[in-house]
């Protein structure tokens, strides 16, 4: 392997069922990455569980969702998911735009290499391609590295989303 931050050459491609297995283990790196900066809103599921919540994602790839992956000699070291809404219901207030969505993971000892830029790039690409009028994202506040690449990606804050516990349920 490369030194860190060392620039790398790699290959995107669409991921199969059997790419399962490394797709579950770049899911679980990411969600040790997330529950350690943002241990109140993440957490590490089990194995079984991610590879039955990834499972619909593969198969339901077509023309309003996609999943790919990026591979550095025959190794995933990276994977994205971007999925295409429909147009808002012509009753909503909303803007009538196809919005896209996408989520990108990318195991740790491989970040700051160009691969998740590069993965949200061919994503973004394939969203034009099949109708996204926009392109959007959740990131954790927490999360300074992700937000400084999306930002310097040129996304931008449109909004902001708000917690709070639920009131505890009279007994």
């Amino acid at each position: 392997m490369t030194s860190p931050g060392e620039p790398v050459a790699f290959e995107i491609r669409t991921v199969t069922l059997d790419d399962l297995e490394p797709l579950v283990d770049i899911y679980l790196d990411t969600a040790r990455h997330h529950a350690a900066i943002d241990p109140d809103r993440f957490r590490v599921p089990s194995r079984v569980d991610v590879a039955a919540r990834l499972r619909p994602r593969v198969d339901g790839r077509g023309p309003s969702a996609e999943y790919v992956a990026a591979f550095v000699d025959g190794l995933m070291v990276g994977s994205a998911r971007m999925y295409v809404d429909d147009l808002p219901h012509p009753g909503s207030m909303a803007a009538q735009r196809r919005v896209a969505e996408f989520g990108v993971s990318v195991l740790a000892d491989w970040r700051g290499r160009g691969i998740g830029r590069a993965l949200i790039e061919h994503l973004e690409r394939w969203a034009a391609d099949h109708g996204a009028d926009e392109i959007m994202l959740e990131v954790s506040t927490a999360n300074a590295n992700a937000i400084g690449l999306y930002q310097a990606m040129g996304y931008v804050d449109t909004g902001r989303t708000m917690h709070k516990p639920a009131p505890s349920r009279a007994r």
